[in-house]
């Protein structure tokens, strides 16, 4: 259906204004692209509905996942089977592939001169778009507080991978507490971290963490085997510094993933970061 114009309105008459979430989604999308110059005219969303993806149900996949990580109910009831005697308990894990809901949103362009407000179309937004929006915000305030350091050699920045989610020991929550113990066993005082979950379009199901500690200096002994953990988390891990801009690093991570782990958190932050 063609969109018809509509009169123009003062901003004032706008409710359900919805701003930091759409702000969210286009750094999202919009954070491997060169930087565009700014735009004068500012723009504002309404809400106008919600609606099923009639295609999720298709977009979901599954994969086979160690019962030694299914820590609930639920996802029990998930598991396609239960182990025979003498085989390997494995069950699944169900991965999105395709967004659920569809969010509708009217988008006006606010003229900075007359406070007039004039429709320029309907914007539609997914969940992926919105997780990967609050992904991307995090990851602001992460870099917002440690770039500057990390400018000023005062802090060093340490990117770790972990493979193979879906057959490894233990879980991530229990694993992504670990490795800060690790370092801080080192004597290494770790000043805060973000991680995320990233699924392929092959459902490779992986973790990546990026961890702020003070200033260390491993040029002439490498990094620490104890901080290499292969056999802690029973499948290939890496371990690496970040180099130069931390957010353009670790932008390709947080932003590209389109695929969720149904039951599982796809980012998390450190609560303060020192």
């Amino acid at each position: 259906m063609a969109f018809k114009p509509l009169k123009p309105v003062r901003a004032s008459y706008m409710v359900q204004v919805i701003e930091n979430v759409i702000k969210g989604q286009n750094k999202a999308e919009n954070s491997l692209k060169p930087s565009k110059p700014p735009h004068n005219t500012k723009k504002v969303y309404t809400y106008l509905k919600r609606r099923v993806n009639p295609e999720y149900d298709g977009g979901v996949k599954r994969l086979p996942f160690e019962s030694c990580l299914i820590t609930t109910n639920g996802t029990k009831k998930k598991g396609s089977f239960q182990a025979k005697k003498g085989q390997k308990d494995v069950r699944e894990v169900h991965i999105k592939t395709r967004p659920k809901w569809y969010t509708d949103l009217m988008e006006w362009e606010v003229d900075p001169n007359s406070g007039d407000m004039m429709p320029k179309g309907v914007y539609t937004s997914d969940d992926f778009k919105c997780s990967n929006g609050k992904k991307i915000k995090a990851l602001d305030k992460f870099c917002k507080k440690y770039q500057p350091l990390y400018r000023s050699r005062k802090v060093t920045l340490f990117f770790l991978t972990f493979t193979r989610a879906n057959y490894a020991n233990l879980k991530w929550n229990t694993m992504s507490k670990l490795v800060i113990k690790y370092f801080k066993r080192l004597g290494i005082d770790v000043r805060g971290h973000i991680w995320t979950a990233e699924i392929s379009d092959n459902l490779h199901w992986h973790y990546h963490i990026c961890i702020c500690t003070n200033r260390v200096d491993f040029s002439k002994t490498g990094i620490p085997p104890s901080l290499k953990f292969d056999a802690l988390w029973g499948q290939r891990t890496e371990i690496d510094f970040v180099k130069k801009n931390v957010r353009h690093y670790m932008a390709k991570y947080f932003a590209k993933c389109n695929s969720r782990a149904i039951g599982h958190r796809s980012y998390g932050i450190s609560r303060k970061l020192k």
